[in-house]
């Protein structure tokens, strides 16, 4: 991420009482000092501009699918749960979204792996279903999850 500094240029020299001439022009004149003045607060634009580019790359976690406890058989498969549908016409060539499960287990076995499944659909989108494995030969797995993914931008 990009350092995001603001100095400030303008400094102004104190006007003396009956010593100073104010006036429009010159050097100490209100023509100069206001367009110091500009420019400093167009340095503190350009630098909220940095800081809006840089915050609008921080990726954030939506929540996409939240499921009661499931319970699987010892050695088995569930049923595929569906994610979503998205559209992945704004995103680079072979790159898809990427998903994160949590899962909590409630009772029984914690033998319990998952996967995505990503399939084409028509219009340039992509299907996603999430699938659990109880790898326990010996009991049932009783667990809720969470599904995530990362925001787009």
């Amino acid at each position: 991420m990009a350092d995001i500094v603001y100095n400030r240029t303008f400094s102004h020299v104190d006007w003396i009482d009956n010593e100073d001439v104010v006036q429009a022009g010159g050097e100490k004149g209100f023509n100069q000092k206001f367009h110091a003045i500009e420019a400093d607060l167009d340095a503190i634009s350009a630098t909220f501009a940095t800081a809006n580019t840089e915050i609008g790359k921080i990726q954030r976690l939506n929540f996409m699918l939240a499921n009661p406890p499931v319970t699987l058989a010892a050695n088995t498969a569930s049923a595929e749960f569906p994610v979503e549908v998205y559209d992945r016409t704004p995103l680079p060539p072979n790159v898809e979204k990427v998903y994160f499960a949590v899962i909590f287990p409630t009772a029984g076995s914690t033998k319990i792996r998952h996967v995505f499944l990503y399939r084409q659909a028509p219009g340039n989108k992509i299907g996603v279903t999430i699938q659990f494995f109880n790898d326990d030969a010996a009991q049932q797995a009783q667990f809720a999850f969470r599904v995530l993914t990362l925001a787009t931008q």
